[in-house]
């Protein structure tokens, strides 16, 4: 490794560090955007995979101004499938954390999350007529993401017990992954149906 190879490695963690909202940032890449979304999508597929489930292969990266899609993939026939992906985040927690606050989580119950997640698939949903490099003939995924504290597993699956969202005809699938369990040895992930 060069001394510029250093400077540069250094100057990017300051970077990084900088940038770093702090709080549910499990999966956060600050300095890149793709890099954060393409975790996601690993982590998904390798939880998928530990459960007999995985139907993609191949995953890219679009890049900023080729997206949405945020990433494409391959099904397992070989078809191109389209991925966007979101976070589920409390932007008032976040900037408790900013300020100081770094206790003040959010709090969630049933409908709040309900509500966000019904939200965010909605927004993602109607994306769907803009995505660049269709045909996508495997299907359209979108995929949510988060790391706030009390989303924990069992208290995802209580949230998501008996409820159907919105049909949103476009969409093949859609998921919620959150951060890695320890107790699972992996980051769980729900269908959302």
């Amino acid at each position: 490794m060069t001394p510029e190879d250093e400077i540069e490695i250094v100057q990017l963690i300051r970077k990084a560090r900088l940038e770093s909202r702090g709080y549910a940032s499990f999966f956060g890449w600050s300095i890149d955007r793709d890099q954060e979304e393409l975790g996601v999508a690993k982590a998904l597929a390798e939880s998928l995979q530990l459960d007999g489930k995985l139907f993609f292969h191949d995953l890219k990266l679009r890049g900023r101004g080729n997206d949405p899609p945020d990433l494409e993939a391959l099904s397992l026939s070989g078809e191109r499938l389209a991925f966007e992906l979101t976070e589920l985040v409390d932007g008032a927690a976040i900037q408790a954390y900013k300020a100081g606050k770094v206790h003040d989580w959010a709090t969630w119950d049933r409908k709040k999350f309900i509500d966000l997640v019904s939200s965010l698939l909605a927004e993602k949903a109607k994306r769907f007529s803009k995505l660049k490099g269709s045909p996508y003939p495997g299907g359209y995924v979108i995929v949510i993401f988060t790391d706030e504290p009390e989303l924990t597993n069992q208290a995802v699956g209580n949230y998501l017990q008996g409820h159907t969202f919105s049909n949103a005809p476009d969409v093949s699938g859609s998921y919620l992954v959150l951060s890695y369990d320890p107790a699972l040895g992996r980051c769980p992930y729900f269908i959302l149906k």
